[in-house]
Formats: structure tokens, sequence, C-alpha cells
């Protein structure tokens, strides 16, 4: 299987996973309450920080030839602040960053809000706290001579490529959700990330309006 199938059928799976996750967060409550509740239940991979530079030809001729890359990277995984408001009061704010010991493995987010029945603007905000230093485009990085178009990506270039499909895989650097809500007794307001569009998206049963 190639490389682009493995990670269509990966996202398709993790789109699936999500389906199942917000199906079974979002069932009936045992017992009729009087409140209603927040749910946050999101997973992704947090994104790799890291500071790369080119190796030289006599460094890239020191290395075995099934690891000769030009550029060398070195780094780790981000870390994310969690914010989340209902009106104007701030109802939590956490750091996350991915499991694993590298942590570089799934972000799973579960956290609940109880919350009295009414109309309310509720915002979630998942931003990622670690800097890196703005990368070229493309253009910018390697200008394109006139027949750019007949002569085959070096080396270098397919890296870069894949390195920034790898970074569409992973979590975005800020998300942001605004979005008003009614809810009744027994409501449960799920706020999940949606892979695919890469946003977080809420989902209720009495949603009157998003902005």
């Amino acid at each position: 299987m190639s490389t682009p199938v493995r990670r269509i059928a990966a996202l398709l799976v993790l789109a699936a996973a999500l389906a199942l996750l917000v199906a079974l967060s979002r069932a009936p409550w045992p017992r009729r309450s009087d409140h209603a509740l927040l749910r946050l239940s999101w997973s992704g991979r947090p994104e790799r920080i890291e500071r790369c530079r080119e190796l030289s030809d006599a460094e890239l001729e020191e290395l075995p030839a099934h690891m000769r890359l030009r550029e060398e990277c070195e780094g780790h995984s981000a870390r994310y602040r969690v914010r989340v408001w209902v009106g104007d009061s701030l109802l939590s704010q956490d750091t996350v960053t991915g499991g694993g010991l590298r942590g570089d493995r799934a972000i799973y987010m579960l956290r609940e809000y109880r919350v009295t029945p009414g109309r309310y603007t509720v915002g979630v905000e998942v931003a990622r706290t670690d800097r890196v230093a703005e990368e070229p485009s493309e253009a910018e990085a390697e200008p394109e001579s006139d027949d750019t178009a007949s002569v085959p990506l070096d080396r270098a270039r397919r890296e870069r490529q894949e390195h920034l499909r790898e970074r569409l895989e992973r979590l975005p650097p800020s998300l942001r959700l605004d979005t008003t809500l009614r809810v009744a007794r027994g409501d449960v307001v799920v706020v999940s990330y949606d892979p695919i569009r890469r946003r977080l998206v809420a989902m209720s049963g009495s949603e009157v309006g998003e902005r």
C-alpha cells in the first residue's frame, strides 16, 4: 500500500473513531438532571516542533546510504493551551501534550462542565504554546528555473514536501470555536475536533447558531 493511500486510510479510521467517540459521549444520562452538560471530547496528534539544517555533501558521505537525508531535524512534540469559556466566565485553562514517553502520541481531551439550562455563548480555544521560526514558502525557499516542470523534484524538495504532509496530519497551531447554544435540562453539548476539516465543532440537539 502506497504512502498516500495509507494516510487517507489513517484519516478515515481516525474520523470513524471520532464519530464513535462522539456517539458514545452523547449517550443519554441514566437519570434526568436539572443541569445541562458541556463536554470536551476530542483527540489529535500534536505538532512536531523541529529545527532542521541542510547537511553538506561531506557530511552525507559519512552516513550509510540508507540514512542519507539532505535535511537533519531534531525537536519535540508541541504543547497546547486549552481554554473554555461560557459567556464571560473562564471555566478552565489546561496545558496538554501528547501521550507516550516522547509525547508524540495523540492528545486525548475529555472534560465536563455542568451548566444551568439557558442560552449561552460558548468559546473553546486550543493554541500551541511553543514558538517556531517562520518557515519560508516553497517558492521562496527554492527559486524555479524556466524548465522546472520537466525536471524531477530533487530529494531535498521531496523531503520538505513530506514534512509538510506530516504537519497537515497533526493539530494546527491554533483552533478556536465560538458558538451560541440553547441547552435544556439533561442536554449534552459535545465539542470535538474534525480532523478532515481541521476545526473544532459543537454538536447539540438545540444549537441555534455559530459564528
